[in-house]
C-alpha cells in the first residue's frame, strides 16, 4: 500500500498521533485535515513562517477561482511582498476592480510581525471560502489582503518578541523591519521600502475602506477585541456618517460570535486604574491616522495581547467577517461616502471656494463615561521603579463605569492655499510627492508671483534619534507675502485634488509628520557660509554709525544670556550685514494663496 503524502510537514504530528481527517477545527464546523491552517494543526501553538504561508495560499488559489496571489513590492531584505485578491467577478486587477459597483477593502496584517493574529485569520477566511463557505463575502465587495506586510520582521521568529503577548508559544516575528524602522511610524515619511510598496498599492487600488490588523499591549480586561476609528471632525463627514451608521452592526455581530470586544483604550494613569482611559488622535504616521487623510475610513483592530492566541486569532477573524458582512448589506453606501467625501477636498481648493483651514494636530475633544470589563487591582512597591504600580488579579472589579477621554477637537491649523511650489533641487520632496501619488506639475517656464513664504527660526530638535532620525520637536514659522522668483523646474501641486490633505501635511512645517518635522529638510536651517571676526568688527563698527542701529543693538544687550554668548552676539551682526544669506530658514514651499496662472505640464 503506497504511503499517503502528507501535505504540511506540520499536519504529520497530529496524523500520526492518530487523528484522522475530517478534523473539528477551531470552529464549530469540521474541516479536513489537509484543510487546517498552521495554527490550528498545532492547537494555536504556532504561526507558518512566510514560505509556508504562501504556501498555503498557492494551494488555496489552485481551489478558489475567485483568488488570486500576486506581490506588490519587494522588501528590504529582498522578500516579495504578498498581496491576496477576492473577487467573485475576477477583477484581479486595480482598473477592472474599481470599474466594479462594489467596494474595495484593504485588510493589512502584520505591520509589527509579532502582531500576527489578523494573518492567520484571514487564512482561515480564505480556507473557508476555497470550501465553499461564507459565500457572502464574495458578493460584498472586492477584497485585498495583505497577509504579511512585514515580511522581514516576521521571519525573525522567537517565543520572546512580545514579552506581554500569550502566544503563539512557538514563536512569532519581531516589531520592526530588519533596519528597525516601525512601519506603522512610516505611512508619510515613506522611508522604508514596504511603505512605499503599500502606499503605492493605495494609490493604484484606491481601496474603500482599510483595515489595520496589531496586538494591544498594556492593562489587563475581559475584551478579546479592541478597535478604533477616527471620527468627525478627524475624520470627513461622510465617512464619520457610513461608520456611524455600520459600525455599531459590526460590533453586535462580533459580540454575538462570543467575543468581548470595546474600544481600544489606553491608561490615563499608568499607576492608577481608576483615573480612567484615554484613546487620543492618531497622527499621520500612523495608519489610521494616515488614510484619514486620504478620505478612508480606517479601522484600527487590537486584539488583546494576555488572552490566548487562539481567542485572539477566532475573534479577529469573526470581526473581520462582520465588517465584511455589513458592507455587502449597503455596497454603494460606502463608495458614495467615500467619493463625497474626496468631492468635498476637491471643491475646497478650487478657484473661488470659501476659506477654509487645514487641520495639523487635532487634540482629545470630550470626556463621558464608559464601561469597560476592568479586573480587580492593588497596589504594590515595584522592585523595577522603586514606585507603586497596579497588581491586577483575573478577579472582575466592582468599578465599571470610568471617565473616557476621546473624540477629537482641532488644535493647530493653517489656512488652506490654493496650492503650494516647491523650488527644484530637493529630491527628498520630490521621492515624498510621488510616493503619495499626488497630483504635481512642473513649471514650462521661470514665473515671478507673490507667494507666501515660510520662514524658519529657533528649531528645537529631538534629544535622541527616533526611528533612525533626529525630528525637529518645534519651530517658530513665520509667513508672510513675498515676490519671489521661481525657475523652469518648480513644482505645483493644486489643493484641488482628492488627496491634498496629504501634501498639506508633507510641506507645512509645523505638521507633526510634515518632512521637516522629520529632519529631512533640517539643512533649511543650517548657515552653509561663515565670516571671519575681523571682517565682521570692521562691519560692525561702521554699522554703528547709524543711531538705530546703535539703539537696537543696546537694547539687545539688556538680555544678560544674550550679551554673554559670544555666538549669539556674532550671528546678531552677521544677519545684518549683505553678505547674510537670505534662504537660511526658508521653508522651499511657497504657499499659493489665489489661484494662479502658471505654464506648467504634468510632471514626469
Amino acid at each position: 500500500m503506497t504511503k499517503p503524502r502528507i501535505p504540511w510537514p506540520w499536519l504529520a504530528a497530529i496524523l500520526v498521533s492518530g487523528v484522522t481527517a475530517p478534523v473539528r477545527a477551531s470552529d464549530e464546523v469540521a474541516v479536513p485535515a489537509e484543510w487546517l491552517t498552521k495554527a490550528e494543526a498545532a492547537a494555536f501553538r504556532a504561526t507558518p513562517s512566510y514560505e509556508e504561508t504562501l504556501a498555503f495560499l498557492r494551494r488555496l488559489e489552485a481551489r478558489l477561482p475567485e483568488m488570486r496571489l500576486a506581490f506588490y513590492g519587494t522588501s528590504a531584505e529582498g522578500h516579495p511582498l504578498p498581496l491576496v485578491v477576492v473577487s467573485r467577478e475576477k477583477a484581479f486587477t486595480a482598473p477592472e476592480a474599481r470599474r466594479l459597483a462594489k467596494p474595495i477593502v484593504l485588510i493589512v496584517n502584520g505591520i509589527h510581525a509579532g502582531e500576527i493574529d489578523g494573518k492567520d485569520a484571514c487564512l482561515m477566511i480564505l480556507r473557508d471560502l476555497a470550501l465553499g463557505r461564507r459565500r457572502e463575502l464574495l458578493d460584498a465587495a472586492t477584497i485585498l489582503i495583505v497577509p504579511i506586510y512585514n515580511v522581514d520582521g516576521h521571519e525573525r521568529v522567537s517565543p520572546y518578541n512580545r514579552p506581554n503577548q500569550d502566544g503563539p508559544v512557538e514563536g512569532m516575528g519581531f516589531r520592526t523591519t530588519g533596519s528597525g524602522l516601525d512601519l506603522n511610524r512610516d505611512h508619510m515619511k515613506l522611508a522604508s521600502a514596504e511603505a512605499r510598496a503599500l502606499v503605492g498599492l493605495f494609490n493604484e487600488w484606491r481601496p474603500h475602506l482599510h483595515v489595520d490588523d496589531h496586538v494591544s499591549n498594556g492593562f489587563d480586561h475581559g475584551w478579546v477585541v479592541g478597535y478604533a476609528h477616527p471620527e468627525a471632525p478627524e475624520a470627513p463627514a461622510p465617512v464619520d456618517a457610513w461608520l456611524k451608521a455600520h459600525f455599531p452592526a459590526v460590533v453586535a455581530a462580533t459580540t454575538r460570535a462570543g467575543h468581548g470586544i470595546g474600544p481600544y483604550l489606553g491608561l490615563r494613569n499608568e499607576s492608577d486604574l481608576s483615573a480612567g482611559f484615554e484613546s487620543p488622535p492618531a497622527p499621520p504616521r500612523f495608519s489610521t491616522g494616515y488614510f484619514k487623510l486620504r478620505n478612508r475610513p480606517s479601522i484600527l483592530v487590537e486584539t488583546h495581547s494576555y488572552k490566548p492566541y487562539r481567542a485572539r486569532v477566532l475573534g479577529n477573524r469573526d470581526f473581520l467577517i462582520a465588517l465584511i458582512v455589513e458592507v455587502g448589506k449597503d455596497p454603494g453606501s460606502l463608495r458614495t461616502a467615500v467619493e463625497e467625501a474626496e468631492a468635498a477636498t476637491v471643491a475646497r481648493g478650487r478657484e473661488g471656494a470659501e476659506p477654509s483651514d487645514v487641520v495639523l494636530t487635532f487634540v482629545l475633544g470630550k470626556t463621558d463615561s464608559i464601561r469597560v470589563p476592568l479586573y480587580e487591582w492593588r497596589s504594590e512597591p515595584s522592585v523595577v521603579t522603586g514606585k507603586p504600580f497596579p497588581r491586577q488579579t483575573r478577579v472582575a472589579s466592582s468599578q465599571t463605569e470610568f471617565p473616557w477621554h476621546h473624540g477629537a477637537k482641532p488644535a493647530k491649523t493653517v489656512s488652506r492655499p490654493r496650492g503650494y511650489l516647491v523650488l527644484p533641487g530637493w529630491p527628498q520632496i520630490e521621492q515624498a510627492l510621488r510616493g503619495h501619488g499626488l497630483r504635481v506639475e512642473s513649471l514650462q517656464q521661470p514665473a515671478e508671483m507673490e507667494v507666501e513664504t515660510s520662514r524658519l527660526s529657533a528649531p528645537r530638535f529631538a534629544p535622541q534619534t527616533y526611528q533612525g532620525v533626529t525630528q525637529v520637536s518645534s519651530v517658530d514659522v513665520g509667513r508672510k507675502p513675498e515676490r519671489r522668483r521661481l525657475p523652469v523646474g518648480t513644482l505645483w501641486i493644486p489643493a484641488d485634488q482628492p488627496d491634498f490633505e496629504v501634501a498639506a501635511h508633507l510641506l507645512e512645517p509645523e505638521a507633526p509628520d510634515s518632512l521637516l518635522s522629520w529632519g529631512m529638510l533640517s539643512s533649511v536651517l543650517e548657515s552653509k557660509e561663515y565670516i571671519d571676526l575681523p571682517v565682521l568688527e570692521d562691519l560692525a563698527v561702521e554699522m554703528l554709525k547709524d543711531p538705530s542701529v546703535a539703539a537696537e543693538w543696546q537694547a539687545t544687550l539688556k538680555d544678560d544670556a544674550f550679551a554673554k554668548d559670544p555666538q549669539a552676539r556674532q550671528l546678531w551682526w552677521y544677519r545684518r550685514t549683505r553678505y547674510w544669506d537670505e534662504t537660511v530658514g526658508l521653508l522651499p514651499v511657497f504657499r499659493v494663496m489665489t489661484s494662479p496662472r502658471l505654464m506648467t505640464r504634468p510632471w514626469k
